[in-house]
């Protein structure tokens, strides 16, 4: 998970996004309008952010129309049949729950610092003006202080998470999935995702034909980051990737 991986880079990225909202609502001015436009802004980055994100291995965005095209090696639907019968499973997805409950915590709890500290911006305005003696740059100032906190809500609750569970294993299990001769294409409830072929040097294969799956895992200093595919026929999947990727390690 890049993110998690990058910490440095999400926290200037952050430090720019505080810059720009600052002298957003410097211009703008202190009202209710300006409320939405900015608290729009937020989700609307979020978003950006995660379409713009790098493929589920980090190497690079692949299309899956473009994996689609070529010919199908293999396919596999209703994958939460095969995955209810992997009596591990439950164990390592409450792990992964611990984390992700951190996190989606830290957001509520900046959804909620937005909302209820909006408002006290005026007289920390007024602080600055009494100091600096000009409207937009004492408003700037005060909603550089505004914006910090509310980035670092999110930065304190992510190394919270860190901190609890160590490294951050993450299993990616798509609904289903179809290997074709570029790539396998990962089917979600709503999105589907690509990783083309070769894999990425930096990964390296798992088969486990006891719990029936084929993982592919990308480790990092701070994160696992695991594609796990539940097959009915997991050697021959194994067989069929390898083929594709072969000096990717076992």
């Amino acid at each position: 998970m890049a993110y998690i991986e990058n910490i440095r880079a999400r926290l200037l990225i952050s430090q720019v996004f505080v810059l720009v909202y600052s002298a957003l609502v410097a211009l703008l001015g202190r009202t209710s309008e300006t409320f939405l436009v900015v608290f729009i802004l937020l989700i609307l980055y979020a978003f950006i952010q995660s379409r713009r994100s790098k493929g589920p291995l980090g190497q690079g965005k692949v299309r899956p129309d473009d994996v689609l095209a070529s010919k199908i090696l293999y396919k596999e639907d209703n994958i939460r049949e095969l995955q209810a019968k992997d009596e591990k499973l439950l164990p390592e997805i409450q792990e992964q729950s611990k984390f992700m409950l951190y996190t989606s915590l830290g957001s509520f709890l900046s959804i909620g610092y937005f909302i209820a500290l909006w408002g006290i911006t005026g007289r920390l305005a007024d602080f600055f003006y009494g100091i600096v003696g000009e409207q937009r740059l004492a408003d700037f100032l005060a909603f550089f202080i505004f914006f910090e906190g509310l980035f670092m809500i999110n930065h304190v609750a992510m190394l919270y998470a860190m901190k609890k569970v160590g490294i951050v294993k993450i299993i990616n299990m798509p609904q289903s999935y179809i290997v074709t001769a570029k790539g396998i294409v990962l089917k979600g409830l709503v999105m589907q995702s690509a990783i083309g072929f070769p894999l990425p040097s930096d990964v390296r294969m798992v088969l486990d034909e006891k719990r029936g799956f084929v993982e592919i895992v990308k480790e990092g200093k701070r994160s696992i980051t695991k594609i796990r595919l539940y097959s009915r026929s997991p050697k021959r999947l194994y067989n069929i990737i390898r083929k594709h990727s072969p000096e990717i390690p076992a």
